[in-house]
């Protein structure tokens, strides 16, 4: 018991040294965060008309070619998309985008980025529509689009790779598993995991 309570002691002092450490951590990153914070606010506005806004290229879409009720209302989503200005800030904060910007064009900076994910869901469905009406060359087009815009929707990439794989485009299906290859998305080993399995089933052909 005797050599056992020093033993104790030390591990308890340990644990209160660990402990501390840990507690001054947090607070420093905390204060960190408010001063960044606090700096962000305090931005001036920014002129952003040169920013990558994305332009929807409706010429190179199907648009009204097929006279199905279904893709004329994914078609309509794309329509009014267009005359809005998009941007994809994905994985930048909030306090970023103030520090950049300056805090007054958060909002209009926060609208462009939600017209961005409802672009990303639009164009998946477009292309999945004209897909199933067998519109295949149109919905890799459109597909192919979504791509271009960083989507990080993963359907779009597999769904395209579905594609490529029954145009036979194994090429492709490389091409696009080096895009996939540095994103850093949740999803991105099952969609690489969708891409080799196409890949390695035509190589088994």
């Amino acid at each position: 018991m005797r050599l056992f309570l020093p033993f104790f002691l030390l591990l308890l002092g340990c644990f209160a040294i660990l402990r501390n450490r840990s507690q001054r951590s947090i607070q420093e990153q905390q204060e960190a965060f408010w001063a960044k914070e606090t700096k962000a606010n305090q931005t001036r506005k920014q002129d952003v008309s040169g920013l990558d806004y994305i332009q929807i290229p409706l010429d190179a879409f199907p648009i009204g070619r097929f006279n199905d009720a279904e893709l004329l209302q994914e078609e309509e989503k794309l329509l009014n998309l267009s005359k809005k200005q998009i941007l994809n800030l994905s994985g930048i904060s909030n306090t970023d985008l103030k520090l950049a910007y300056g805090a007054a064009n958060l909002p209009f900076l926060s609208e462009c980025d939600a017209n961005y994910t409802q672009l990303a869901r639009a164009i998946l469905s477009y292309g999945k529509q004209l897909a199933e009406q067998n519109h295949i060359q149109e919905a890799v087009t459109v597909l192919e689009f979504g791509i271009s815009c960083k989507t990080d929707v993963s359907a779009n990439y597999t769904l395209l790779a579905d594609l490529y794989s029954q145009l036979g485009q194994t090429a492709k299906i490389e091409e696009l598993r080096q895009i996939v290859l540095p994103m850093d998305s949740l999803m991105k080993n099952a969609i690489l995991n969708h891409l080799e399995s196409l890949a390695s089933g035509h190589t088994a052909q």
